[in-house]
């Protein structure tokens, strides 16, 4: 989860520099959307998968599997729209990075700063992986 999040971090701090008009904004939100959605949606699948069959079953991996596999496909459809929205944009990057930092460089820096001190909560506080309380993990070892 934290992964995807550090991504829309990046692509949020990414489209403000660049400068992304409402529209290419609403499809990068498109896109992003449905990625978290579903980790939201794999992470549940796995809590469940995890209480209802706390041993090995093939069934459990099927499961999990589907899920995982559909965050894949969400994220791969999500890079593809990125490369569509952001590889023009980029041909300009230095151009609009700095107009953005000769408007305001203070802002540009503060942003940041921000987006820095973010990633860094959220990599201390999302933990990276499942408290083992049980359950299978996708190998059927406990």
């Amino acid at each position: 989860m934290r992964v995807h999040v550090s991504f829309v971090m990046a692509v949020a701090g990414l489209g403000w520099i660049l400068g992304l008009g409402p529209t290419r904004w609403a499809v990068v939100v498109l896109a992003m959307v449905p990625v978290m959605g579903l980790e939201l949606m794999n992470t549940a699948v796995e809590a469940v998968v995890d209480m209802a069959s706390p041993h090995y079953h093939p069934l459990a991996k099927v499961a999990k599997d589907a899920a995982a596999g559909s965050v894949l496909v969400a994220a791969a459809g999500a890079v593809a729209v990125g490369l569509w929205v952001f590889l023009p944009a980029l041909a300009h990057f230095g151009p609009r990075f700095m107009v953005r930092w000769h408007e305001n460089a203070a802002l540009v820096v503060i942003i940041g700063v921000a987006l820095l001190a973010a990633y860094g909560v959220l990599w201390s506080w999302v933990p990276a992986t499942k408290t083992n309380e049980g359950g299978q993990n996708r190998f059927g070892e406990q």
